[in-house]
């Protein structure tokens, strides 16, 4: 037998074969739904940071507010009353927004020298949840 230089026979070995191919193609496939799994939860997470800083953002607004007005008409004023809703804060940045005062050291009568002022802001998140954020304060005379 004389065997012909330059040519060879192929092998069983040579190549992948169906299994090993499959095998290779399903470590793929979770290894791509894990990345896409950590990206939807990541979005998910940006989402409730930009909700949040919205929410800080909206009671800083509504304390400013309340803090810049006289200490005698706080809790009197038609724009700030204990326990109702501050109309102008009313879904403005947030979905069902809604930033409601209350005065917790003071009852019918004279303003203390010293007003406590807590804001609560209620609103919807991305997901459909309900949220709530406060907000102390205190003014004095």
């Amino acid at each position: 037998m004389k065997r012909r230089l330059g040519v060879r026979r192929a092998s069983r070995t040579a190549g992948f074969t169906l299994l090993e191919v499959m095998f290779a193609t399903g470590v793929l496939f979770v290894t791509m739904m894990a990345a896409v799994s950590s990206q939807v939860v990541s979005l998910g997470l940006v989402r409730t940071a930009r909700e949040n800083n919205a929410a800080i953002g909206e009671l800083a607004a509504a304390m400013e507010e309340v803090l810049a007005t006289q200490i005698d008409s706080i809790p009197m004023a038609n724009r700030y009353p204990e326990g109702n809703a501050i109309a102008s804060f009313d879904e403005r940045r947030l979905r069902d927004e809604r930033i409601v005062p209350d005065y917790p050291n003071h009852v019918a009568g004279p303003v203390p020298d010293v007003l406590e002022i807590v804001l609560t802001l209620t609103y919807t998140d991305w997901a459909g949840r309900p949220a709530q954020m406060r907000l102390a304060s205190m003014k004095a005379r």
